[in-house]
């Protein structure tokens, strides 16, 4: 009996505990989530998979301080679209996992992920977010088993109760369209097509719309090309906001800037790398990297973008410069406002007249550079070794800037250049012919009345002297201008020590009125390498080497055909040296391009006739060089085909700074001087007497390099 009733109370018991645990699950069930902030659920429930990274186990926001602020930026009232354009491996990826993260867990809703493609879409996906779910438990008792769902389904598509993650590739436009959406996570932005509907942030972002106000567009990307970067227009239509931080030694708030900030060592020429470090703006100390470390933890975010109110246009970054620098103990109370909650956290840009706030957060926007990296291998001494690695190399230059401080590059080629400058750099030259010169080039421009003629000195790493533009008038449908076009190139151009050279190559161009002409004038001097060519078409912005590296069949070498060069190629290289600063008086500069003081106006407006215009065909985005119009641009064609002729040599063997240092040593290689003064003989107009052409046996490449 007694038994009977011990195991009638110990059932009871367990009913009771079940109920009691039902109770609690229904009363949890119908809690409203936490109104936490992302880096607090972060900090609270993400886990770190091995495989994703360095480390494993417990996130900690403190770590990757920089990424407090556009987390936080997820639940600050009144955003609706973030964006970060960063330097690489700083905050992008985790940003993007802890948003899915925490709306999954506490705020559940359609989640679309956008990649730049498919493929893309599936190992973020394999690589970041399983991984993600899987060590995370709060994400993993929601997100379910993968084994139960297809593969397909499984790698794109996450389900859990009241919304989802779908990830896709940005090239199609049924992706974008295919359901509702509350938050879109767009990562690479700057990779992504023009689809045939438009462009697709802005497709995704239309999904929102049954949403109202709860709606969220996250983009994220390391720049690219300035105005080619879909991430850098995205800032700059942003809030822009800015991280600062505290100096350790004098309390000065600043917003690192590497060219402001970074300073380091030389000797002599030798750039100390190693040796650079931040030094504050205000009280001058360098920081050491346990200081900058330290420093890290004390970043604040500013909106900066400038604003007009009260009738003036304000720039809180300028503004605030001024008050620091007039000491103003509330330097940054006079230009921002601190707005913080359990949420959010940012320095809102007030109007100093009024003391509003004067700049919306609709499009909270954000930037940063490695300068803000935690990491061992992103110290100051790293990125300007980088730095002084990549500078003069425009690939590498632009790497840089995208990878290391987080901005766009502006190609030389592509900047604005006004004509003053470079009237402002014309030289007197010492000779026709300056010392450096080894050897010269011709570019000849065909028109219907005239030939324009550039002669080039090139010198060693291609630094290069404007030797001569002229012009030959005539009627190019008779024969004499050709002869005196023959004679002036047959001439020999002097130093001031009357040694001479010849010009090596002459580029002619074969696309105007007169081809036929051109074909058999520069056939009938293959052997002084007179060569016809003509401009590729460069379909969709397309750079090519400048000189071909096709080697000709032997069914072209049966038939005359000019060579095609990539004319696009050429203008870049041509327009990014013109905008190289000027050396000092007697030093080198690789790529300089030389002036004399007889150039005029006139030829300097035809050097910079055409401008880089940036078009979209199938999608993809381009730039190609146009002319202005009203504007010739003889001069800059000379020249470019002046450039291709060199480009021609060195492509048959050419090594021009052998060449360059064999003449500097044997100076008797040149050309010898005159026995008697000679007289400069000008081809401009008919009636210069012309000497009978000799014929020129073609000499190989190499016989004409100094042994």
């Amino acid at each position: 009996m007694s038994t009977n009733i011990s195991q009638s109370s110990e059932s009871q018991n367990l009913t009771q505990l079940k109920i009691e645990r039902l109770q609690l699950s229904v009363r949890k069930g119908w809690m409203p989530p936490p109104r936490i902030s992302v880096p607090q659920w972060a900090d609270d429930y993400r886990k770190l998979a091995k495989e994703a990274g360095s480390t494993s186990g417990n996130w900690e926001t403190s770590t990757v301080e920089i990424a407090r602020g556009p987390m936080l930026a997820a639940t600050e009232s009144g955003v609706h679209v973030v964006t970060v354009m960063c330097c690489t491996q700083l905050m992008k990826t985790a940003l993007l996992e802890n948003l899915f993260g925490y709306f999954a867990h506490l705020d559940p809703c359609p989640i679309l992920l956008l990649q730049p493609k498919e493929e893309a879409a599936e190992q973020f996906s394999k690589e970041r977010i399983s991984p993600l779910v899987r060590v995370t438990p709060v994400l993993r008792k929601i997100i379910g088993d993968s084994k139960q769902k297809s593969s397909k389904e499984t790698i794109l598509y996450k389900a859990f109760t009241g919304g989802f993650l779908a990830l896709a590739g940005a090239g199609s436009p049924d992706n974008l369209a295919r359901r509702p959406i509350r938050v879109l996570l767009a990562d690479e932005v700057d990779k992504y097509p023009i689809t045939r509907e438009g462009d697709p942030i802005t497709l995704a972002e239309e999904r929102t719309a049954t949403f109202g106000l709860t709606w969220l567009s996250v983009r994220a990307c390391s720049p690219t090309v300035e105005d080619e970067s879909r991430i850098a227009d995205s800032y700059a239509e942003s809030d822009q906001r800015r991280a600062s931080v505290v100096c350790p030694h004098c309390g000065h708030r600043q917003f690192l800037d590497f060219f402001k900030h970074v300073q380091w060592s030389k000797e002599g020429d030798k750039h100390l790398t190693k040796s650079a470090m931040i030094h504050c703006e205000c009280c001058g100390a360098g920081w050491s990297e346990g200081e900058r470390l330290r420093a890290l933890q004390t970043i604040r975010w500013h909106q900066t973008r400038p604003f007009e109110c009260c009738g003036s246009r304000h720039s809180p970054l300028f503004e605030y410069d001024q008050a620091w620098r007039a000491n103003d103990e509330n330097s940054v109370a006079a230009v921002w406002k601190w707005s913080e909650s359990p949420r959010h956290a940012v320095y809102r840009a007030i109007c100093p007249d009024c003391g509003k706030e004067a700049v919306d957060n609709h499009h909270a926007g954000y930037q940063a550079s490695k300068l803000f990296s935690p990491w061992q291998k992103d110290k100051p001494s790293d990125i300007a070794g980088k730095y002084i690695k990549a500078k003069g190399d425009p690939d590498k230059e632009q790497a840089w800037w995208n990878t290391q401080m987080g901005l766009p590059h502006r190609p030389n080629h592509g900047k604005q250049l006004p004509v003053d400058i470079l009237l402002a750099r014309r030289e007197v030259f010492p000779a026709i012919v300056p010392d450096g010169v080894a050897l010269l080039t011709a570019g000849v421009d065909t028109q219907d009345d005239r030939f324009e003629i550039t002669i080039t000195g090139w010198g060693r790493d291609e630094e290069s002297w404007s030797v001569s533009h002229d012009v030959i008038y005539g009627d190019l449908e008779t024969d004499e201008p050709w002869k005196r076009l023959d004679a002036y190139l047959k001439q020999i151009w002097r130093r001031g020590d009357g040694r001479g050279l010849n010009i090596m190559a002459t580029c002619m161009d074969s696309g105007g009125h007169h081809t036929q002409k051109v074909y058999e004038f520069a056939k009938e001097r293959l052997g002084r390498r007179v060569w016809a060519i003509k401009g590729e078409s460069a379909q969709h912005g397309r750079r090519n080497p400048v000189w071909p590296t096709k080697r000709p069949t032997s069914k072209s070498k049966a038939s005359f055909r000019p060579i095609i060069i990539g004319v696009n190629s050429a203008k870049d290289v041509v327009r990014g040296r013109l905008h190289l600063d000027p050396p000092a008086p007697g030093a080198a500069a690789a790529g300089y391009m030389h002036f004399p003081d007889d150039r005029d106006l006139g030829y300097f407006n035809q050097l910079l006739a055409e401008r880089l215009v940036y078009k979209v065909t199938a999608g993809q985005r381009y730039s190609v060089w146009e002319q202005i119009p009203g504007r010739a641009n003889e001069a800059l064609d000379t020249l470019v085909y002046s450039y291709a002729a060199l480009c021609g040599l060195k492509h048959m063997g050419l090594k021009l700074n052998v060449r360059a240092a064999n003449l500097e040593a044997n100076p008797e290689k040149f050309l010898p001087a005159p026995a008697v003064p000679e007289e400069k003989i000008s081809y401009e107009l008919p009636g210069a007497v012309i000497e009978e052409p000799t014929p020129v046996k073609r000499k190989q490449i190499s016989k004409l390099l100094p042994q």
